[in-house]
């Protein structure tokens, strides 16, 4: 969920066409990310991933540093999940 959160939070920081997103939704999926990232139940490292990704959406301009921050806070999902095998170090399952 906290993926999730985080991902719609990004889309209404960056939405495909200018105006597609209003304030007050940008702020309601804000406070929901924040909410699902400060969960106690949360692996460290995931939680970690989530601070520094919504602290990339909230500083930066750019697209491609928000994505790769959200890409990062989903591999640290994936290395959580019951089942999760490294097969090379640059190959997952």
């Amino acid at each position: 969920m906290v993926l999730h959160a985080v991902s719609l939070y990004e889309a209404a920081m960056f939405p495909l066409r200018p105006g597609g997103v209003s304030a007050d939704e940008r702020e309601l999926r804000r406070a929901i990310a924040y909410r699902f990232a400060a969960r106690d139940g949360l692996p460290q490292r995931v939680r970690v991933a989530a601070a520094e990704a919504l602290g990339t959406i909230e500083q930066s301009r750019d697209v491609k540093q928000a994505q790769a921050a959200v890409w990062t806070l989903n591999e640290a999902v994936r290395e959580c999940r019951p089942g999760f095998i490294h097969l090379h170090d640059d190959q997952t399952s």
